[in-house]
């Protein structure tokens, strides 16, 4: 069995929390978004919860002597931002559904650094509410 480095488990959870379809939302907030004031106060959470969660794995790496890796936000992320609050929720579910999955896998690859694992548990929680609450958001007749 492979050795798992803690140091790019770490990078690969803060490229997923630093670099999420919310945070980039946030950057660029699309007009839909701004007209829905519960839609935007359920994302402000998430970036909130997100950046305290990279900042906290950034200084995790840092105290390693590792170097954080920033990421990129991805590309497909640029067309999201004419489409309707609905369709832009339904993408947002989707991501959420598959940073739950990729934190968890992450987790358990830091069985050998339980603090690390620790945190990163932290964020799935964190995670698994604001898909509850994305899910919760686009059952309502405003968010159609």
């Amino acid at each position: 069995m492979a050795t798992v480095n803690t140091i790019d488990v770490l990078n690969r959870l803060y490229i997923l929390h630093h670099r999420s379809l919310a945070v980039y939302l946030h950057y660029a907030p699309p007009y839909q978004l701004a007209r829905h004031a519960r839609a935007s106060a359920v994302l402000a959470q998430m970036v909130e919860d997100q950046t305290r969660t990279a900042d906290k794995l950034a200084t995790m790496i840092l105290d390693a002597n590792g170097q954080v890796d920033p990421g990129e936000f991805p590309m497909s992320f640029t067309g999201l931002h004419d489409l309707s609050l609905g369709y832009l929720l339904t993408q947002l579910i989707e991501r959420q559904k598959k940073h739950i999955a990729a934190c968890e896998k992450l987790a358990d690859m830091l069985h050998l650094a339980p603090f690390a694992q620790a945190a990163a548990r932290e964020a799935v929680g964190e995670a698994k509410g604001h898909l509850d609450n994305l899910i919760e958001l686009a059952a309502e007749p405003a968010a159609a």
